[in-house]
């Protein structure tokens, strides 16, 4: 049995979020980790609306609709600018019915199950065209294209070994560590390739992904 869930109330920028939580450490961990986050992101800080949707379509594929519905709300035009204040709030929230016990863990494995939603967009058909079956090309396309998903940031791509990349976010405000790296995983799956993604935290909101992978016969 799941321990009952508690909640919280996040006041940010006049905005009025609610945000579940679980009595267990690690869940209230997340919570403390998630108001600083949004005390700390700008409001003038934007993602696009297919990020919103790609958490949607995650908890409708994995059989919480009344989640999605309630959490989410109807789907978003996907090139449309959202605060990231509101994508984090719906993010946390989401992933803590994915993982209630680590919702942390749930926001990995929406962003990496995200690649089934972002596949299917008009965007997402013209990079499947580039990434297969190297990833650092993916990764490499993902940088130039940032300033297309948010206003904010800003990413760079080593390439150390033909089979190794590192993935450098600066003033990255979404999680690196769950929600960048599960997109990473999500990305060599898409690419056909297997392999793994590890984070290095430098700051709160610079990092870099470690992505390696092998190459299939």
């Amino acid at each position: 049995m799941q321990p009952a869930a508690t909640w919280s109330t996040l006041t940010h920028c006049g905005n009025l979020w609610a945000v579940p939580g679980l009595s267990t450490p690690v869940a209230h961990a997340f919570e403390a980790e998630l108001e600083e986050r949004l005390r700390s992101v700008p409001s003038t800080a934007l993602v696009r609306g297919m990020f919103f949707n790609m958490v949607g379509d995650y908890l409708k594929r994995s059989g919480h609709g009344s989640a999605a519905r309630s959490i989410v709300g109807p789907a978003r035009r996907i090139y449309t600018l959202c605060p990231v204040q509101e994508f984090l709030s719906v993010c946390g929230r989401a992933a803590s019915v994915v993982a209630p016990q680590d919702p942390q863990e749930g926001v990995r494995q929406i962003w990496s199950g995200g690649s089934r939603y972002f596949a299917a967009t008009w965007l997402g058909k013209a990079f499947q065209r580039l990434i297969r079956p190297d990833p650092a090309t993916a990764l490499e396309w993902l940088e130039g294209a940032h300033e297309h998903f948010a206003n904010y940031g800003r990413w760079r791509v080593e390439r150390v070994h033909p089979t190794y990349a590192v993935l450098h976010m600066f003033d990255e405000y979404i999680w690196i560590a769950s929600a960048h790296r599960g997109g990473c995983e999500g990305l060599l799956a898409a690419c056909g390739v297997e392999g793994h993604v590890d984070a290095v935290i430098d700051a709160p909101f610079t990092g870099r992904l470690d992505v390696r992978w092998t190459l299939r016969n």
